[in-house]
């Protein structure tokens, strides 16, 4: 592109990038310079902050992403039912339209409840077995779930990340995946 083509396209590159809606921003009730931002394209809505600060959203949508279905806390086997966790690592496209945290930078990670409704579905039940006998640490895989009650707060010092899980989207898939990120104290 010639220099003169490049001048005259600046104002054009400035209309498109004006045009673009700007994100929700909501200061945190207690911690001060911390605020969410809620991207204009989220599937959720803003409902409010709770006692806690964790800010709660309406609206559903289909997470899709990297899950880990194992025991998080206390693990030395055997394990019950109870103690184990399903985590789901949003696809990126998914992740940049959901809320976030404008100071705090850890990776996404939603700790998903009602879990166990969906657990009958992951692996084979003998895989399920090794998870509460201790043998295995966790499932892992491609996921595509329905969530609705999104939850977002700051603990210990990093962003996390709840959902309520309602349906399965697509049936779950076990592959060795690795979670390379900073998922804070999850």
């Amino acid at each position: 592109m010639s220099p003169l083509a490049r001048i005259a396209a600046l104002p054009t590159a400035a209309l498109i990038a004006s045009a673009a809606p700007a994100p929700t921003v909501i200061p945190h009730p207690e911690i001060r310079g911390e605020a969410l931002i809620v991207p204009r394209d989220s599937p959720v809505r803003f409902r409010r902050f709770d006692k806690y600060g964790y800010a709660h959203f309406d609206g559903r949508f289909v997470l899709s992403g990297t899950f880990t279905y194992g025991c998080q806390v206390d693990c030395e086997g055997p394990v019950k039912e109870g103690d184990l966790q399903l985590n789901v690592v949003p696809d990126p496209a998914l992740a940049a339209r959901l809320p976030h945290w404008r100071v705090d930078t850890t990776d996404m990670m939603i700790s998903i409840s009602r879990g166990s409704r969906f657990a009958k579905t992951i692996g084979t039940p003998r895989q399920r077995a090794s998870l509460l006998a201790g043998r295995t640490p966790d499932l892992r895989g491609r996921i595509a779930i329905v969530v609705d009650d999104f939850s977002t707060g700051i603990e210990c010092d990093s962003a996390g990340f709840r959902a309520r899980f309602v349906s399965v989207a697509r049936a779950p898939t076990l592959a060795r995946v690795e979670l390379n990120g900073d998922y804070g104290c999850v």
